[in-house]
């Protein structure tokens, strides 16, 4: 298995787990009744993207669609791509979720872990490229 295949089979596995932890998380963002912080509808409208992108890539790695890659080696490219940007989707909803307590000194650390988790590989993606 060459390394790219290990990297695709990876965001693979990603893609269900992200978008069986978001969906709920959509449903009680859009059913609370005060909406929150003043970030709420960006959370929101990220985290349904977000979503949107994980439901591609999983539906874009099952069934035919799956067959094509020998055919089209880019298409699996593009499929883990759409994983990445979803990861990144959501590691941006939770930093505008943070950010009304962002004047407290001990939300730094977690904030700057979690942006260069979330946003960190994709970066490097882009870069290496």
């Amino acid at each position: 298995m060459q390394s790219g295949q290990n990297a695709e089979s990876l965001t693979r596995l990603i893609a269900p787990i992200f978008a069986g932890f978001s969906l709920p998380t959509i449903i009680n963002f859009a059913s609370s009744k005060y909406p929150g912080a003043p970030w709420h509808d960006v959370v929101l409208s990220l985290l349904i993207a977000a979503t949107g992108l994980f439901m591609a890539s999983i539906q874009m790695s099952i069934g035919r669609l799956y067959e094509t890659y020998d055919k089209y080696p880019r298409f699996r490219s593009f499929r883990a791509s759409l994983t990445i940007l979803g990861i990144v989707l959501v590691a941006l909803s939770l930093t505008f979720l943070a950010w009304p307590v962002v004047g407290r000194w001990w939300i730094w650390l977690p904030l700057g872990v979690l942006l260069i988790g979330g946003i960190g590989p994709g970066a490097w993606m882009l870069i290496v490229r």
